[in-house]
């Protein structure tokens, strides 16, 4: 365990250069925490070993020097593997599994308000969560096309109704929840409301009113508060306005102006584009899965924090070849908080355990734009990030626009890079490529017709180290005939192997023992 290491104690800077396993087969060439924390990325087939040769390899290693962590899951077989190697390890007793017919909740935005550190509670925060959920859900729908620049302007109008929205909320002192979001939206103010309520105000305001009539007034208001969320919440953070301070008046005015103006003078189409939108994006909240389980409070044995804090292993058992759309927002968004809460850390509580995030179908969950962000300073927070996939292709498909580019972005910030046995074309050519080049002596035998005997030349010239055909041949895992060990080429940035190489081909025992 970590805390058994006293390692707790140590700097951020030592504990980089923990070292945590070697390669099988090649005890000289070791792999530290600092290689963890830079990132991984391994690609291979179906049945080419992927997961349970490295990715088995490496997730030990983690769990028997100490790592808290957080696991998504594709498949159904995922908690299972993972309860496997916390035995082997004897870390049953961190496993948290997060699943469908458990009790742990986890409502992202009340979590958002109530945890620790600068920036808690902020709009703005909360608005980035729904959007980088809502990004997710488009991407799986639409087949990769969910950033179309067509789209742009309906997603900045979703993001400011969100904005309004849950600043509402908090003047109204109403919980920031989904099902309270959903209800302020469907039941905005049309511009034919808003100049009846103005009406009635006028009414009360006006010296001249007699009492009935301001009574009439009054009961007519208080009905329709009774009918209607968003004029309720309205005229709840009205009442309050004595208690703003010069900052949050600013914002107050900017909320009644949106619903009592901007938002209830739009046209009937443009109006209902946006609010259908919106009640789309939360739409898949109002049933099953997400509801149970991510509307309403938050359990304290999940928050992320406790990963790095406990060395907790929470297991997010949402398999998405079950559950589908609601798996994947549901991981995927605690995937995303799990990311903010390790990016905040301070390590001033002295607690410098490493902690790790581990996606297995990693196509599915991918951010376009964050997760790149996000690598590039896992290790400043002690998080190694580890991806698992079968090919490239799988990336281009699910990242938006400039899906290739976005693509190379973060494989650029994933400075292990393990390949297993595929017969993708263009992952093989990544493959070969990111192994590179060098010069290669070349022989030519030369026979002239009629002479006597033949001659050679020798030239050098620059050609794949690996070839792309050559990870096509790989040995792949489940198969006797391979010892059960499937192969694979790594690639570390800075690392040099045997002879010079800058890559080292590998073995790994699926067999324990």
């Amino acid at each position: 365990m970590f805390g058994s290491r006293k390692r707790n104690q140590r700097a951020v800077d030592e504990v980089l250069n923990d070292r945590l396993f070697h390669w099988p087969g090649h005890p000289a060439y070791e792999f530290y925490v600092r290689d963890a924390c830079e990132g991984i990325q391994i690609f291979g087939a179906t049945g080419s070993g992927k997961s349970s040769g490295s990715g088995r390899h490496i997730a030990e290693a983690y769990l028997d020097y100490g790592y808290g962590g957080l696991v998504l899951c594709a498949k159904p077989d995922e908690k299972n593997a993972w309860q496997a190697y916390a035995k082997a390890t004897g870390r049953l007793d961190d496993l948290v599994i997060f699943e469908m017919d458990g009790d742990f909740e986890f409502n992202p935005l009340a979590y958002e308000m109530i945890r620790d550190g600068e920036g808690a509670g902020q709009t703005i925060n909360m608005v980035n969560m729904v959007m980088a959920m809502h990004q997710i859900g488009k991407n799986f729908m639409a087949g990769g096309d969910g950033s179309a620049n067509d789209e742009r302007f309906w997603d900045d109008s979703v993001r400011r109704l969100l904005s309004r929205t849950i600043d509402l909320l908090k003047f109204a002192e109403k919980e920031i929840t989904i099902p309270n979001m959903r209800r302020v939206v469907a039941e905005a103010l049309t511009e034919g409301q808003v100049t009846q309520y103005r009406d009635r105000i006028r009414v009360i305001n006006d010296s001249e009113s007699s009492k009935d009539e301001v009574s009439q007034a009054v009961a007519q208001i208080n009905r329709w508060r009774a009918d209607n969320y968003c004029l309720d919440c309205l005229s709840l953070a009205f009442e309050r306005m004595d208690e703003y301070d010069a900052l949050e008046l600013d914002v107050y005015r900017m909320v009644e102006g949106y619903f009592f103006r901007e938002f209830a003078r739009l046209s009937e189409r443009t109006k209902s584009i946006i609010q259908e939108s919106f009640l789309g994006l939360v739409e898949p909240f109002g049933t099953g899965l997400l509801q149970k389980h991510f509307t309403q409070g938050v359990s304290e044995e999940i928050y992320p924090e406790m990963t790095y804090q406990e060395g907790k292993i929470i297991i997010l058992n949402f398999p998405t070849k079950q559950h589908l759309l609601s798996g994947i927002l549901a991981q995927a968004i605690f995937k995303y908080v799990w990311q903010q809460a390790m990016e905040r850390r301070t390590f001033e509580d002295k607690n410098f355990r490493p902690t790790f995030l581990w996606i297995d179908e990693s196509q599915f969950f991918v951010l376009p734009e964050y997760d790149t962000l996000f690598a590039t300073t896992a290790r400043s927070s002690l998080v190694s990030t580890v991806y698992l996939t079968q090919n490239i292709n799988n990336y281009y498909f699910s990242m938006g626009t400039n899906a290739q580019a976005r693509t190379k972005s973060l494989m650029g910030n994933m400075s292990t890079k393990i390949f297993h046995a595929n017969t993708d074309i263009d992952t093989n050519e990544f493959a070969a490529k990111t192994i590179a080049e060098d010069l290669i002596q070349m022989q030519a035998l030369q026979i002239n017709p009629g002479n006597v005997g033949a001659g050679a030349s020798f030239s050098e010239q620059f050609m794949y180290q690996v070839k792309p055909k050559d990870f096509t041949t790989l040995a792949t895992g489940g198969k006797s005939k391979y010892g059960f060990k499937p192969e694979a080429y790594i690639v570390q940035t800075g690392e040099t192997f045997e002879e010079g190489l800058n890559y080292l081909k590998v073995g790994f025992p699926q067999k324990r023992g």
